[in-house]
């Protein structure tokens, strides 16, 4: 999955109240393994790191 930066992910869930969304912010390389810094669009001070795998997952993240 071809990621870029800026692009907007939305989290995966039954209850539409809790389907939060992120915009991917940067990449980032740990230990090998590329992460990407994504922060909720309503609270860009948060930021999460994650894996670029979590993030291709079809049942954690879906991109809009």
């Amino acid at each position: 999955m071809d990621f870029v930066l800026n692009k907007i992910v939305q989290k995966v869930s039954e209850r539409k109240f809790n389907r939060t969304q992120y915009k991917v912010k940067r990449l980032k390389t740990i230990s090998g393994v590329i992460h990407a810094v994504i922060a909720e669009i309503n609270d860009e001070n948060s930021e999460i790191l994650v894996a670029l795998s979590v993030l291709e997952d079809k049942n954690k993240f879906k991109v809009l």
